[in-house]
């Protein structure tokens, strides 16, 4: 029986999104940044959303593999796997970031280079979130057009999610916009539970590959 090659991106989107999204739903919030990095939730929380990227990434590299796509969307899904790689990175710099729990004071985001783990986390994570934002808005805009990723029917969840996805940093970080730390639950939820609909959502080669199966099994039948 000839196995199908959907089922391991699917697994890896669905197994992936899922541990993104319950390290990001567990992240502290409410808190300084100092009092973030002692939490005890933080390690497990980032840990997990850690794991989970390095699945999605493995799940793009699948999805790539098994699926056949039109050139202006490899473009986009090349760019999504590449800057996803980023994001593994700057998320393990951000699990390690309590080590310089010690050194942060007050209500300061970091100690500049008395907190060297923390400050690249920040940085990196300003400069990454935004390019990987825009590839994955051009990835879901494409596979929904072509009917080979996800559907208009999550779709605007996916680009509200990276929208936020890349201005969160920016707003936060460098504007110091008050309002703007509600974005990061909006983006990660978003980002994880989109993956995770994309990997059960059927695409135009399911059917494709459904109508080959019902005209072998005739056509075996027959002989």
């Amino acid at each position: 029986m000839r196995r199908d090659p959907s089922r391991l991106w699917r697994g890896l989107f669905v197994s992936g999104g899922l541990l993104y999204f319950a390290g990001s739903f567990s992240h502290p919030r409410g808190m300084t940044m100092a009092e973030m990095l002692v939490n005890p939730a933080w390690i497990p929380a980032h840990a997990a959303v850690f794991v989970g990227f390095l699945m999605l990434v493995a799940g793009l590299v699948a999805y790539r593999r098994a699926v056949s796509v039109p050139p202006a969307m490899d473009r986009w899904l090349r760019a999504t796997l590449v800057l996803a790689v980023f994001q593994v990175i700057e998320m393990g710099l951000h699990t390690m970031a309590y080590v310089d729990a010690d050194a942060v004071s007050g209500t300061a985001f970091h100690g500049g280079m008395s907190t060297p783990v923390l400050t690249t986390h920040l940085w990196l994570s300003t400069l990454a979130f935004t390019p990987f934002a825009a590839a994955l808005i051009g990835l879901i805009g494409v596979g929904q057009r072509e009917r080979l990723l996800g559907s208009p029917w999550i779709g605007w969840l996916g680009m509200i999610a990276a929208v936020a996805y890349g201005s969160v940093m920016w707003l936060v970080f460098i504007i110091e916009v008050d309002w703007a730390g509600v974005l990061f639950p909006i983006a990660h939820l978003g980002v994880s539970l989109w993956f995770v609909l994309a990997g059960v959502w059927p695409i135009r080669q399911d059917a494709a590959r459904a109508e080959d199966a019902a005209v072998a099994g005739v056509v075996g039948a027959r002989s």
